[in-house]
């Protein structure tokens, strides 16, 4: 194969690789790709799983404050992260296709667009306070959670500056500096968290307000860490990383298309969830502990999962990249399986001891014994939450974009919310009634997705212009 004059390698679709052992092939590059961002993911969540259990052993109804304020802070991040997934899908398009300048310009095109979207996501957090008055919340949750919402919302502009270069990397199959940040990280939380909220080593006693704090800091740290490493690559002169930024809403079309799509099922998804936390929130302060320590598990799981979606996207746009239909849909069905059955064993645990767990994040009866029961759901919830997300980030590695999303859309705003409502609080189920509710959604959710990546990867692949 040769070069160009100007240092681009040929746009074309190469041979399809690896005739023989497909299977095999797969399952290694899934797991090698979803090693590092399943520990960069969890990492993510150990922090918030620290928040949770140094706050909940501070103070049960500090606990319920800070989780009430991270509801619509999380779901406004999570949209953000969904508006920049097209950064990771059409840089692994570009390495498919043999094109790294292609692939830096994903980046140099999108960079801007994420910087913007941090600082307008963050206005939007710092405006909490009316969906707490809306949904109905107590006047000290009202009063406590805005106060730690505002402390949140510093931090939007550096969680979409961190995630713009993390997706980067993760789409030129470099997960690592990502994992080797999250690891530093959390280190850093760790100490931090724990001298904030309790007051030691000469730090003041701000209680939930240090944990809040500990993550504004955090998250800055880490985006001027990613950004510095992604400037200063070894091979950033092939990927034309420091070409400057010039005409990028034009050359970031396609990518912010990809991501409305993206964004909306995402954020409407975690919007759905901070719904249920609102509701667990009216239903009293202890369902509201509860449900917030069972989410936090159930979310730090559920990166086992993101991971292997984020490498089952790769895997699957590589594939397209290459315009190879076989090796695109195995790639997209061997994550599928593989994320549904690591995360039905990794919820056995949780399912034999519950009480045990439970105790790790409160000393509080009442809280201890609504989160057992919870637990008892996770054998079903998370295979099937797990694999919905496998099945729509496939579909995305392909390029799909409305149709997930609308499936995605209905099953958590359709049905997740009406059936929770309605189990809480109509046949007065209480919280148990909010993750039956998700129980349902979920089953409805994988069960469209995987329809729907049949009939794409069935399909002829579109060559290129």
């Amino acid at each position: 194969m040769t070069t160009p004059h100007n240092g681009m390698m040929p746009d074309i679709s190469p041979q399809p690789l690896y005739p023989h052992n497909r299977v095999k092939r797969h399952l290694s590059e899934l797991f090698r790709l979803a090693l590092p961002v399943v520990i960069a993911r969890i990492g993510m969540l150990i922090m918030s799983v620290v928040d949770t259990i140094i706050v909940g052993n501070y103070d049960s109804s500090s606990l319920a404050y800070l989780n009430i304020a991270h509801a619509p802070f999380i779901s406004l991040m999570i949209t953000g992260f969904g508006l920049l997934i097209g950064i990771m899908i059409m840089t692994s398009h570009a390495i498919g296709r043999n094109n790294p300048k292609a692939a830096g310009q994903v980046w140099r095109a999108c960079f801007p667009y994420g910087v913007i979207l941090g600082f307008g996501l963050a206005v939007l957090a710092w405006q909490s306070k009316w969906i707490f008055i809306l949904s109905g919340q107590p006047g000290a949750i009202i009063e406590h959670s805005t106060e730690l919402a505002h402390i949140l919302a510093l931090g939007m502009p550096a969680a979409l500056i961190y995630i713009s270069c993390s997706f980067f990397m993760e789409g030129l199959q470099r997960p690592l500096p990502g994992m080797m940040l999250m690891v530093a990280a959390n280190v850093v939380n760790l100490i931090l968290d724990y001298g904030l909220v309790y007051g030691v080593w000469g730090m003041p006693e701000l209680g939930a307000a240090g944990a809040a704090w500990t993550s504004t800091i955090i998250r800055w740290l880490m985006a001027g860490t990613m950004l510095a490493y992604v400037l200063l690559m070894r091979d950033h002169v092939l990927f034309g990383l420091r070409d400057g930024f010039a005409n990028w809403w034009h050359h970031s079309r396609d990518i912010r298309s990809m991501g409305y799509a993206a964004g909306a099922s995402q954020g409407m998804e975690t919007a759905a969830f901070s719904t249920m936390q609102l509701f667990a929130g009216r239903i009293s302060i202890m369902a509201a502990a509860s449900y917030g320590i069972t989410m936090t598990i159930l979310s730090l799981m559920f990166m086992f999962a993101l991971g292997l979606a984020s490498a089952t996207s790769v895997r699957v746009g590589i594939a397209y990249g290459r315009r190879d239909r076989a090796d695109m849909a195995l790639a997209g069905w061997i994550g599928l399986l593989t994320t549904m059955g690591v995360m039905f064993c990794l919820s056995l645990p949780l399912y034999f001891f519950p009480a045990w767990v439970a105790a790790l994040f409160s000393e509080d009866a009442v809280v201890i014994a609504g989160t057992s029961s919870l637990l008892l759901l996770m054998p079903i919830i998370f295979p099937t939450d797990g694999g919905q997300n496998a099945a729509i980030s496939a579909l995305r590695g392909t390029g799909d974009k409305w149709a997930p999303t609308v499936l995605h859309m209905f099953s958590y705003i359709g049905v997740m919310i009406p059936a929770g409502y309605y189990l809480a609080f109509i046949r007065d189920l209480g919280v148990a009634g909010l993750f039956w509710g998700i129980v349902i959604a979920s089953l409805v959710a994988v069960s469209g997705l995987a329809i729907r990546f049949r009939i794409v990867s069935g399909r002829e692949l579109p060559s290129y212009p």
